[in-house]
Formats: structure tokens, sequence, C-alpha cells
């Protein structure tokens, strides 16, 4: 087993496990008549082209029917039986259409851990003179057939893969099987899992050849060699080697490859590794949703922890109101503030509490239509014994999807007396909230785009008019909701110290590229990356630029949501300036473009054309590429807009 990387967590629709028709299909390579039943029932479940035959009941006729009618005495075996995987053998008589009896030699073999399902052979009696080669070979088809149904029950994730390979090998008798899969973050396959002895074939597939795998192939002494694992396979003078597709349509996960020393491929090995390709993508699958859900369960109580603390250490008072304005709650700061208890004072009307301000009510009656004021100004409060303090005012209206869940009001002491030192205690504050702040954004952002990118691929994957597509736009809308509030955050927090060093341009915004693949899709906006120069390496900071090129990537798709379109992106050789040489890389969209009187403010704070945007994305894009010392600039005409940035080459200090 090689396990020198981790495997991926990759975020799919639902799990996959082998369905009846392909059971049914593997069934029919037992030379035997065979039944698949239900033991606790006595229902028989699946039946293969023999039982038909020896039987002469079609197998609609068998299926659903009781094992009673059609063997009378096993009944009493599959109660009395055992719990083991072991097979059981019996001599029964076999009832036939025609009302005759045939005495058959029956065996039963118990899958599952609870023994309530079971593979039920049978075969006339007077054939029992077999060789045992052949009844080892049964027996152990039987056996491997039970272990790879048993491996779908494995929790750990790498030892059901495990066992599922080495039940491939045994199944098509291949001297070797590998899984490559699909990395998270990277281009290309890797290969993760073997079973056998390892040829000479490479540990990393390039993303240039994945398409030749998305479906089987077959390479043999004398075919055209037009891959590394075929190559491979040529000189270690292999029999032959096969590879099949793991995932379905739209969700890629990798491929398993088979590979023996002598030559002659077994006529059932597609239907045997279709059947291998079921069970690894219904376990990783499976895995990649619990992994998911604890994932969210995790964010959601680290908001939830934070919103705690930061309402039970801050130094203003937050005042909670419901969205009819009556007290919900107040924090211990607003206590001390005003002089009443949250208790006395629940459900009263704020006006009875907060008295003083005539704008207050202008801006409690905006928050209820979703507006916020951050900045109320400098204005009397009278405290419960009467006496006015200077106080500085918020009202913030909490949303979810269009509806006010609530407002909150947060009010700061600037008494003359207390000026001085709390305006201290304000700048450690928010210098501790900024440190806490920004770490929580940055912490919560990769997180909320995997759980954006998961739903992506379940909508894409769902049918149109599945009741589930409504459920998963709203909580995309959420997601993205999220990333505009995390983005507006991280804005107001201090930013963070560029780390340089050598970034290849030509491998960043692929592989950002495939990140957003899944919305491109859904969206239905086609894409390209074209490099038109050898050299792409700059110096800078890799998660830096990722938001820059994020950034403009998501501006061109949201620009193009409404009816598709092309995505390009294209580098280039750019200007020479100071003896050094500049790359400039154009961000292409064909989306309306940005109007006139914005194009030129396009890059300053909150000027943005998204109704959903916060109008600092383009700014704090700007600011990063200053960093790097390079540029960015907008062009935009109806039907099409380019961001252009240039950016200093990489020069070797040695050369």
């Amino acid at each position: 087993m090689n396990r020198s990387i981790p495997l991926p967590s990759v975020s799919f629709l639902r799990t996959r496990q082998p369905s009846l028709a392909e059971l049914e299909h593997l069934l029919d390579f037992i030379p035997q008549a065979s039944l698949l039943v239900d033991l606790e029932k006595n229902s028989i479940v699946l039946a293969n082209a023999k039982a038909t035959e020896l039987t002469a009941f079609t197998r609609s006729e068998l299926i659903k029917s009781n094992i009673e009618n059609l063997i009378p005495f096993l009944s009493n075996h599959l109660k009395t039986g055992s719990t083991s995987s072991k097979p059981e053998t019996y001599i029964d008589s076999l009832a036939t259409r025609q009302g005759s009896s045939i005495e058959v030699r029956v065996e039963i073999t118990r899958f599952d851990p609870l023994g309530s399902w079971g593979l039920v052979t049978f075969e006339p009696a007077n054939l029992r003179e077999k060789s045992a080669a052949e009844l080892k070979r049964r027996s152990e088809r039987l056996s491997d057939l039970s272990d790879l149904i048993l491996a779908s029950y494995e929790k750990d994730v790498e030892r059901a893969l495990q066992k599922v390979l080495e039940s491939g090998k045994k199944m098509t008798g291949a001297d070797f099987i590998a899984l490559y899969l699909a990395h998270g973050t990277k281009p290309g396959l890797e290969r993760k899992f073997t079973s056998g002895l390892i040829p000479s074939i490479p540990e990393k597939l390039e993303p240039s050849e994945i398409n030749e795998y998305l479906k089987p192939t077959t390479w043999e002494p004398g075919n055209r060699v037009s891959n590394h694992l075929f190559r491979a396979a040529k000189i270690s003078k292999m029999g032959y080697l096969q590879t099949y597709p793991i995932g379905e349509d739209g969700a890629f996960l990798g491929i398993v490859v088979l590979a023996a020393e002598q030559g002659g491929i077994p006529a059932e090995n597609t239907a045997i590794t279709q059947i291998l390709s079921g069970v690894i993508s219904g376990v990783i699958q499976q895995n990649s949703v619990f992994a998911n859900l604890l994932n969210r369960e995790r964010i959601m109580g680290q908001k939830i922890l934070i919103g705690d603390t930061v309402q039970e250490s801050t130094q203003d008072g937050i005042i909670l109101l419901s969205p009819d304005l009556l007290i919900e709650e107040l924090n211990p700061q607003a206590e001390a503030l005003l002089g009443y208890a949250s208790t006395e004072i629940y459900g009263q009307p704020v006006n009875n509490v907060l008295i003083g301000p005539l704008n207050l009510v202008p801006a409690l009656q905006s928050a209820q239509q979703g507006i916020s004021t951050p900045n109320l100004g400098e204005v009397h409060l009278h405290r419960r014994d009467g006496v006015a303090f200077l106080a500085h005012l918020q009202v913030i209206p909490l949303m979810s999807d269009e509806d006010i869940q609530g407002i909150i009001v947060m009010l700061r002491d600037l008494s003359a007396h207390e000026e001085s030192e709390i305006r201290n205690q304000q700048l450690e504050q928010r210098a501790l909230l900024g440190e806490v702040t920004a770490i929580f954004a940055h912490e919560v952002r990769n997180p909320i785009n995997n759980i954006s990118t998961g739903l992506q691929l379940m909508a894409f994957n769902l049918p149109s008019d599945d009741p589930n597509q409504e459920v998963i736009t709203r909580l995309l809308d959420d997601c993205n909701r999220l990333n505009h509030l995390m983005q507006s955050v991280l804005t107001f927090s201090r930013p963070p110290e560029n780390k340089f060093q050598q970034v290849d341009l030509a491998e960043l915004i692929p592989t950002l590229l495939e990140r957003w693949r899944p919305r491109l899709a859904r969206l239905k906006v086609e894409h390209e990356f074209v490099s038109k120069t050898k050299t792409t390496t700059i110096l800078g900071d890799p998660r830096a630029l990722e938001q820059v090129f994020s950034n403009l990537i998501g501006n061109a798709v949201e620009a193009m949501k409404s009816n598709g379109g092309k995505l390009s992106i294209h580098i280039r050789q750019s200007h020479q300036e100071g003896g050094r040489q500049y790359i400039e890389v154009n961000v292409i969209d064909d989306g309306p473009g940005i109007p006139p009187d914005l194009i030129d403010r396009i890059f300053e704070p909150f000027v943005t054309t998204s109704r959903n945007g916060t109008g600092l994305g383009l700014s704090i894009a700007k600011r990063i590429v200053s960093a790097h010392k390079g540029t960015i600039s907008a062009s935009s005409v109806p039907g099409g807009t380019v961001f252009q940035v240039t950016l200093p080459q990489f020069q070797n200090p040695e050369v």
C-alpha cells in the first residue's frame, strides 16, 4: 500500500454503491445457478441466467418470490444457519416450472456481518464431479465478491479503498492494481493506493493526459503508446495494461489501473472493473460528505464562539432588538452604561430606554429596511438616573436572505472625564479585534468556498427539477453573502505582510481556474488559459496574488452569470522599464461591460457594479498589485471587459 501522499478531501454529491443491475451483471459471470437472497424475508432479490435455465422460470418470476417455493427445505437452513461468511453446503430438491424436482447441491454464502443477505448457488447433484481447481476458483470468486461488498461498510476510507483494490486484483486476475486520484489543489493525478508488485509506472500523471483517461483504455504489446502509463507498460514488457475512470459525468475522481505480466485479458474484466469503480467512488464520496458536514459544524461553532466572546469582551454596549424595535438583550457593557438589567427591560420599546437623540428613530426605521447606519455621530443619551452622557451610536440590521432577523444598536461612552482612558482602551480593543477578525475571516473564507464548491457540484449533478435544487440555491446565496462579508471584514482589519517568493503564474492561475470549474460549468461560462511566453515567474506573495486573480475571475463570472459567456486569461511579455522585463496578464470576459461613468472610478473603495458587491475587491487588488511594484487597469466596451495586470518578471541575481 502506497500512502506517501495523503488522501485528498473532495466534495461530491452522494454516496454510490454497486447498483442491482451491476450486481446482476456480475452474477451472470458465476458458472452455477445463483440467487441473491434477503435471508430475513426468504425473498429472492436477483437471479442469474443459469438459474432461469435450470428452473425454467423467468427472472421476473424468480425475483421477489419466496425461496421456499423453489427449494422447499432450504428455509430451515436459512433460519438456523450461522452468520459466518464461510459457505454452507446442503443437498435439497429444486422445484422447476414443469412441476418436477431436481436433486441439487446448494451452497449459501452470507455477505454482511448480520447475516441478512446471502448468495445461494445450486447445481444438479450429478454434476458434483468437478475439478478441484474449478471448485476452488468458484469459492474464491464468491469470497472476493463478499469482500468487495463488505469493503463498502468500512468507516476508515483508506482501509476500505485498500480492501477494494485487493479484491479487484483477485477478481480480475491482474498481477498489479493501482488507484490514481485527483489532488485537491494540484492539477493532474497522483498514485495513492496499490496492490501487488509495483512496476515502473509513474507516481503522477500530468494534467495534459487526463482527457485520455476519461474513458476506459487498453494497451497490449504491439499497440500504439499514447501516454506515460502505456509507455511504462511497454518498457516493463507487461502482458497488458488497462485503465478505467472513477466518478460520474462531471465528477471525475481518478482512474483504476490494472496490469499483468502475461497477456490475455479476461473477458469479464470490464464488468468487474466497472463495479470496482462504483464502489471506490461511493467510498470516497461518503467520506467527503461526512468530512464536509463535520467541517461545517466546526465553522458554525467557531462563529458562535467568536460572536459570544466579542459580545462579552468588547467595551461597547450592545443592544439586540427585535425587528419591531423591542429590546431582547443587553450585553454587560450596555447594562453598565444605561443602568438597566436585561431582564427588567426585556420586551420594552427601545425609545423608552435610549432617550435623547432625534436622529435615532430614522436610523432604526432604516435598519428595518435592511440599511445600516455605521455612524450616527456623537449624541447625548440619558442613564436610568437621568444623568446625560456623550455616546457614539451605530445601528446595524441582522439579515438572513432578504429577511430582517433583528437589529443591533452599538453605543460607546464618550464622556469627557473618561474620554482619554476610553480612547486608549478603544485603540487596544480595536487592535485585538482586528487580529481576531483577520484570523477569523481568513480561516472562515476557505471552508465557505469549499462548501460553495461542493454545493455547486451537487447542483450540477442533480436534475434541474430535483426539489433539492431550491435548497442548494439558497445555501449558495448564503455562502456568497458570507464571502462578501468576510471580504469587507478583511478590508478593515490590518493587512498581512507580504511574504515574497518565486511564483509561476502559469501554475497559479490554472490552479485557480480548476477551483472555479464547477461554478463556471453551472453558469455555462467557458474558459481558456493561454500563456504566450515561456517565462512566467515573478517575485510575489502567492496568497495575495491568488486574492487578486480570484477577485478578477469572480467579477468576470458575476458579469456573465445571466447569459453565460467565455472567460479568457492570457499571459504575455509586456514592456521593459528600468532594466526590468514586465509580464502582462489579461483577464477578459464578454459580459455587458462597465458603465462609462464608473470605469475611471472602478478601483476606488465602495464603487461597484454588482448589486450584492461590497465595492472593496478591486481596491484591495490594486493595493496588492502596487505592493508587488506592478499596475492594474481596466478597459471596457458594451459586450466585453479587460482587466490588465502587469508585474515585474523575476530576475535571478546569480545570472
